[in-house]
């Protein structure tokens, strides 16, 4: 993994795990349509909606067209307990009494997580989020090349000096679009993934080995790390 791509994970991962994680029994509107089928949430509902600021507000907009759908029907004595997934109504009604099939049910996994990200306040969480990411990524991308190049920079003449401060800016450049760029990766993972906590915790120990020095390395030399 390149320091610009470390530095871009680093920043959106920072981004993500700084922000709260809501209770979904804290929210009113999801607790009254588990209850009405008496079913228990267990990672049905996108981990994004519940990490942006108004969680509540997210949730109602995303529930607002959709039905508890059982995957087996009632008609037939099918149970939450048995299975279910919240689903667009109008694919829901539209099978009827039949049972839903597998394609089905990735279909509308996938569809629930297009949905989150256009739920209300979702696209400004995200928006923001990548800005931070953008910033951040920079920044470390930067300092690190302070740290691997202040010896040239200090032995440079005026004209040297303009080289390494244009290497400068399209080092800070890259890391900065490399944090929008896996900002907006991990936003539509935690839409499309269930336990989106455990993939935050994968990327941190992956941007904490990159930044690890290599076995028998001087821990202070970052020539390798270019």
């Amino acid at each position: 993994m390149t320091p610009a791509i470390c530095s871009g994970a680093w920043a959106a991962v920072i981004g993500w795990v700084g922000d709260g994680l809501a209770d979904p029994a804290s929210i009113a509107v999801l607790q009254e349509r588990l209850a009405r089928h008496g079913a228990e949430l267990s990672g049905q509902v996108p981990e994004l909606l519940l990490r942006t600021p108004d969680a509540e507000a997210a949730v109602r907009s995303w529930l607002a067209d959709k039905d508890l759908s059982h995957w087996i029907p009632r008609a037939d004595g099918g149970t939450a307990a048995q299975g279910w997934q919240f689903e667009t109504a109008g694919w829901n009604r539209a099978r009827g009494a039949e049972p839903v099939r597998l394609e089905e049910m990735g279909r509308t996994h996938l569809d629930g997580g297009v949905d989150a990200l256009l739920a209300e306040g979702v696209p400004q969480a995200v928006a923001i989020e990548s800005l931070e990411a953008a910033l951040l990524g920079a920044g470390l991308r930067l300092g690190l090349w302070l740290l691997q190049n202040r010896e040239d920079w200090s032995r440079a003449g005026s004209a040297e000096r303009r080289d390494l401060l244009a290497e400068a800016l399209k080092a800070t450049g890259v890391g900065a679009l490399s944090g929008v760029a896996l900002s907006l990766v991990l936003s539509v993972a935690l839409a499309l993934v269930p336990g989106g906590q455990v993939w935050l915790m994968a990327l941190s120990l992956t941007g904490l080995v990159c930044l690890l020095p290599a076995a028998r390395r001087d821990p202070f030399d970052l020539s390798g790390c270019r």
